[in-house]
């Protein structure tokens, strides 16, 4: 009986030594949202929405908009929230915009990373011709 308490706890150790051992799956590598100028589209429509969060396509803290087309509803990612605040870039629910971007699947939805938008007659420059950010 004395042998069954020093084999229990043992094997328990053992157990607990080849499972620290064991190779642990990597987890999937971030998705690259880079500008992409061969999937550039021009997309005109109204603003729906304006959000500030967390983004894997800027990396930081972003502002988006959601555009409401003729034939379909996308979210636009414009570029850092310091950014817009640095360059007092306002772009609210309700303005008539038209936006140059490069088309991305984000979260599964299509989507675009603006390169410039256009509101009246007020043009705001997110990347430069290339796509390079400009921030």
């Amino acid at each position: 009986m004395h042998g069954r308490r020093i084999a229990v706890p043992l094997l328990l150790v053992t157990f607990l030594a080849a499972a620290a051992v064991v190779p642990q799956q990597d987890a999937p590598a971030p998705h690259s949202y880079a500008y992409d100028l061969t999937r550039q589209q021009t997309l005109t429509g109204i603003v729906t929405e304006t959000r500030d969060y967390k983004c894997p396509v800027s990396g930081t803290v972003g502002s988006h908009i959601t555009v409401k087309t003729d034939v379909a509803v996308m979210e636009v990612h414009l570029g850092p929230a310091s950014f817009m605040k640095q360059y007092e870039i306002t772009i609210r629910n309700g303005d008539h915009v038209s936006i140059v971007g490069s088309r991305i699947t984000f979260a599964g939805k299509p989507a675009l990373i603006a390169r410039s938008v256009t509101v009246e007659r007020e043009t705001f420059n997110f990347r430069d011709a290339k796509g390079t950010p400009l921030w």
